[in-house]
């Protein structure tokens, strides 16, 4: 995609990203959260195939290589205007992803006249037990 990534700066009222993951909280069953701060982002029903898989791995115009899985349902925030440029789905448009919580990078959510679903970076994500 045709961004450089860069964390941005949490809305008022969201905590920052913190320095190290918190070990004090567990993530619920049936949970699947911020790897960073451990807020709730989505469940396990909600992953979806697109393009006939549910995982995929893709390269931004910069060389970096994302492994992400697609969602139904998502609890981030949109950033930036919608792009088609180098998208990774014809036909979606696509915007990243903040965590809604801590403002740190999780993916991206892409669009269509008929559809919508996230992408979301696999590594950047814990699942409760």
């Amino acid at each position: 995609m045709g961004l450089v990534l860069q964390r941005l700066p949490p809305e008022s009222g969201q905590a920052a990203r913190p320095e190290t993951r918190p070990t004090d909280k567990a993530v619920p069953p049936g949970v699947i959260a911020c790897a960073f701060c451990l807020h709730a982002v989505t469940t396990p029903a909600a992953r979806i195939a697109v393009g006939g898989a549910h995982a995929h791995s893709c390269v931004n115009p910069h060389g970096v290589r994302f492994h992400f899985g697609c969602f139904a349902e998502a609890s981030c925030r949109a950033v930036g205007e919608p792009s088609v440029y180098w998208s990774w789905f014809p036909g979606f448009s696509w915007q990243i992803e903040l965590c809604a919580h801590c403002g740190e990078h999780l993916g991206w959510v892409f669009r269509s006249p008929d559809r919508v679903f996230h992408g979301l970076i696999l590594d950047r994500l814990v699942e409760g037990d």
